[in-house]
């Protein structure tokens, strides 16, 4: 292990917004929110969601990170409603992709025509690297709101309506994920974009 490369680390951020069941880049600063955003929802062969169209910064320290949501957060949808001066009128989601790209122990007993994920290391020899990927959702879920409680018409209604909507639909994917005799059957991931 000592004759081994450092492995290396590439560290990603999104941040999403969840406004009225739309789906809006808060890294984005030419967005118009009068216009429908693009980002699109997709699901792998193994089961992941990935997102389409969602702006990827590259961090490269604690810093930088800190910095990408503060950035973001000043993007997010507030209002004034009769609970609160400043409400959020969303749902947040703070990504974090990290990447690690390292070199495999060397097994000697390999054949010399298996070189899938092999680079020449200069040394007549060939260095076996695997990567490692994790992701980490961070999510600021906008609070219930009882309409008569914030006094909320128009669009402040629309948004609560839409917030509690949401809040609905993960409450009752956590339900069915809990429940083994409804975990076997269906799970009502696809009633809402948060869940």
């Amino acid at each position: 292990e000592q004759g081994r490369p450092v492995p290396e680390f590439k560290i990603n951020a999104q941040f999403l917004e969840l406004y009225n069941e739309e789906v809006l880049d808060l890294f984005d600063s030419a967005r118009d929110m009068k216009q429908k955003p693009h980002i699109k929802i997709h699901e792998d062969a193994s089961g992941g969601i990935y997102t389409v169209g969602v702006t990827t910064r590259t961090v490269s320290s604690e810093a930088e990170m800190m910095q990408c949501l503060k950035l973001g957060a000043l993007s997010r949808t507030t209002a004034s409603t009769q609970m609160n001066v400043q409400s959020s009128r969303s749902h947040a989601i703070f990504t974090i992709h990290l990447c690690q790209v390292r070199v495999c122990a060397s097994d000697n007993q390999e054949s010399e025509n298996e070189t899938d994920n092999k680079v020449s290391n200069g040394n007549s020899e060939m260095d076996e690297y695997e990567t490692l990927t994790a992701k980490f959702h961070f999510v600021d879920l906008a609070g219930s709101e009882r309409l008569k409680r914030t006094g909320a018409t128009g669009d402040r209604a629309k948004e609560g309506i839409s917030i509690n909507c949401g809040l609905l639909a993960l409450g009752n994917v956590i339900s069915a994920l809990g429940d083994r005799s409804k975990r076997a059957s269906h799970v009502p991931y696809r009633d809402s974009k948060l869940t």
